[in-house]
């Protein structure tokens, strides 16, 4: 899948690359929260992207709501009733309610050994999937909100937001990570994986990191950086 071009012309795109430290890193009680992460290992890291997604659920339940209060109090002081809008009003209640249960997931979703990403695409579409190394990315403001790392959509025009506030640093935390050829991102989240993770990369003879780098990205122990250095020669 092949993005067009389109998006970058007024200020450029993100390079793939981890160009500093990871500050907010992720804990191992915080990756157990399914409100926040589905998994996050050496081979995935799923993050919910669905917070603040109940606002559709509730908007329907106080639209229905009103809608009946305001049909209730008409009724009885006698006065006309549109049933067609009253019909047309509950109805849009029912379908936000509707959407909140059944709307695909809202994950992204990084797949380490393979080099995928999916996101999120809008309402019921199909999220995207492709290439990590595909995938462009830039600010985004929407709505009179914070800046945003914004995954650009393939048509070249939409895009959606992903992450937190702190684009630069989430957007070096999932080049880190999607890089299979470096140790895994610093957090407690990581840390049990980080042996079998140096056995893979050391049985593949350490090759070198897919994505250019300024900051060093040691091994977890100072034996093991050694060990990287006289097999992988980095």
């Amino acid at each position: 899948m092949k993005i067009k071009k389109r998006y970058g012309k007024h200020g450029g795109y993100l390079p793939h690359c981890v160009d500093r430290d990871i500050t907010r890193r992720i804990k191992k009680e915080e990756a157990n929260n399914p409100e926040y992460y589905i998994r996050v290992d050496d081979q995935f890291f799923i993050k919910n992207e669905a917070l603040g997604s109940d606002i559709y659920k509730y908007f329907g339940f106080l639209l229905c709501g009103l809608l009946l209060f305001t049909t209730i109090l008409r009724f009885s002081v006698g006065e006309e009733i549109n049933f067609f809008s009253s019909f047309l009003l509950f109805l849009i209640g029912i379908l936000f309610i509707f959407y909140d249960y059944r709307h695909p997931k809202k994950e992204l979703i990084l797949d380490r050994m393979n080099g995928m990403i999916t996101f999120p695409n809008y309402f019921y579409f199909k999220p995207f999937t492709m290439p990590f190394e595909d995938c462009l990315v830039a600010w985004s403001v929407k709505n009179s909100t914070a800046p945003m790392l914004s995954l650009l959509h393939p048509n070249g025009f939409t895009s959606t937001d992903v992450m937190g506030a702190d684009i630069l640093e989430d957007w070096c935390f999932m080049n880190w990570y999607m890089d299979k050829n470096r140790p895994l991102p610093p957090g407690t989240a990581f840390d049990e994986y980080r042996l079998q993770d140096f056995e893979r990369r050391k049985a593949e003879g350490f090759p070198k990191p897919l994505y250019p780098s300024n900051i060093p990205t040691p091994e977890a122990t100072k034996e093991q950086q050694a060990e990287r250095k006289k097999i992988g020669g980095w």
